[in-house]
């Protein structure tokens, strides 16, 4: 029999606040927490909006001294967030066999330090640095290393994992997954899968990312996914809305805390929900557009659904991808509707994208922590701004306001860039 996995610790860093209950509130409340642009001067971007997160510190408590120079803004989310988790499951991992725990995370590239390293570069400041030995250029020399073990560090997308590895002393596994928006879908399947195989009883889960620079601002609006609607930053995220015009890039970090259940239950833990099902799936469809007929979303939703045990009567909720694109929204739509026909029109379905943006590598475990707060509470997060319907997309998708609702199987869903799906299934733990 497969072993089963327990949710029992959430943490959070987005948008809406740096933690859990600042973040849970704001979703509650249906605020957004998109705003101008801090991190970089976008007053001659086409684009200059973003879902930032704000007055956040880098916890000493977690981040040392030594290294707060070589770490770049998603690893700080990374380390605090984890934190966060861990004290909210009552964890103490000094007290654990920490070989039967491990690691998955989905996290991201310091894009904007790797712009400025390779202006830098570019004007053979490092080069010379290393090229010239005399003492002259030892203050150069002695700066260009500096900046180049930034680099090496900022660089790796495992650099979270591997500190919080160290910190912990954990033995188990850790890995990474990089699969664009699903990212962190992706690793917490993994980690559900070694629970299950009993290879851990304890896996740190979740996604980091802070992709908000000239580079990716840039890139993603020639691409044409980006919302230009800077004169409303709140009313700017649209999933499903008929005038809705791209995405938001945002930033955060979600951690869930896994357990194997009887591991979970001896000790007492509070116990969120049961993570019972996870499906993956590819669109082979094209790199940049998500097929109109919703082929690949509707095969992850179903594997999901499968390794749960569970039929599509049960579902209860749907935690959407929901970007706020005119094909993302359309495709998705069209895959509920693919796995749960008529089905589909009752199912409450929400874009959590629509108060925080996208979180690009963070956002599948932001979303799942979410989904999770809605199976406890009984509360369904509200898809803002969704004010005109669409033809195209119509479902029930909660819209303006949260609605008070009990549920016991929820779906949350991550389409990435690409076509890489992941979907992951929660039910209600009945002890």
């Amino acid at each position: 029999m497969k072993r089963q996995v327990a949710i029992t610790g959430l943490g959070a860093v987005t948008p809406l606040g740096n933690d859990l209950t600042h973040t849970w509130d704001g979703v509650v409340e249906g605020r957004s927490g998109i705003t101008r642009l801090t991190q970089f001067d976008a007053s001659t971007f086409p684009v200059q909006i973003a879902g930032e997160v704000k007055n956040f510190t880098p916890d000493p408590i977690t981040l040392p001294a030594e290294l707060a120079r070589l770490v770049g803004r998603s690893t700080e989310f990374c380390l605090a967030t984890t934190r966060m988790a861990l004290e909210d499951a009552g964890l103490d991992l000094a007290r654990c066999d920490t070989g039967r725990v491990g690691i998955a995370m989905g996290g991201d590239e310091e894009y904007l330090h790797f712009a400025r390293f390779n202006e830098l570069f570019a004007k053979d400041y490092v080069y010379q640095a290393f090229a010239d030995g005399s003492t002259a250029h030892n203050l150069m020399l002695a700066k260009s290393c500096d900046l180049a073990k930034q680099w090496a560090f900022r660089k790796k997308t495992d650099i979270g994992s591997k500190l919080l590895a160290i910190q912990h002393q954990i033995r188990g596994p850790v890995e990474t997954s990089h699969t664009s928006c699903s990212s962190s879908g992706h690793a917490i399947g993994k980690a559900k899968r070694l629970i299950e195989n009993n290879d851990c009883d304890i896996m740190i889960a979740g996604g980091h990312c802070s992709m908000i620079s000239e580079f990716s601002v840039a890139g993603f609006y020639l691409l044409g996914t980006l919302s230009t609607r800077n004169d409303d930053p709140a009313g700017s995220s649209r999933p499903f809305d008929l005038n809705r015009d791209g995405f938001i890039i945002g930033e955060g970090s979600g951690i869930l805390i896994l357990e194997e259940l009887e591991h979970a239950r001896k000790r007492g833990a509070t116990i969120y929900a049961l993570l019972s099902g996870f499906g993956s799936s590819s669109n082979a469809y094209r790199l940049t557009d998500t097929p109109p007929d919703g082929r690949g979303g509707d095969l992850a939703m179903q594997r999901s659904l499968d390794d749960a045990g569970l039929n599509r009567e049960q579902v209860d909720y749907i935690n959407a991808h929901g970007t706020g694109t005119l094909l993302n929204d359309a495709s998705e739509t069209r895959s509920v509707k693919n796995l749960f026909g008529e089905q589909a029109y009752k199912i409450p379905i929400s874009s959590s994208k629509s108060m925080l943006g996208h979180l690009v590598c963070s956002s599948s475990a932001v979303e799942l922590v979410i989904t999770t707060m809605a199976l406890h509470t009984g509360i369904l997060p509200p898809t803002i701004n969704r004010e005109t319907p669409d033809p195209k997309c119509d479902l029930d998708y909660v819209p303006l306001i949260a609605r008070q609702q009990t549920i016991d199987v929820a779906l949350s869903n991550s389409f990435a860039f690409g076509g890489q799906n992941a979907s992951l299934t929660i039910q209600r733990y009945r002890g």
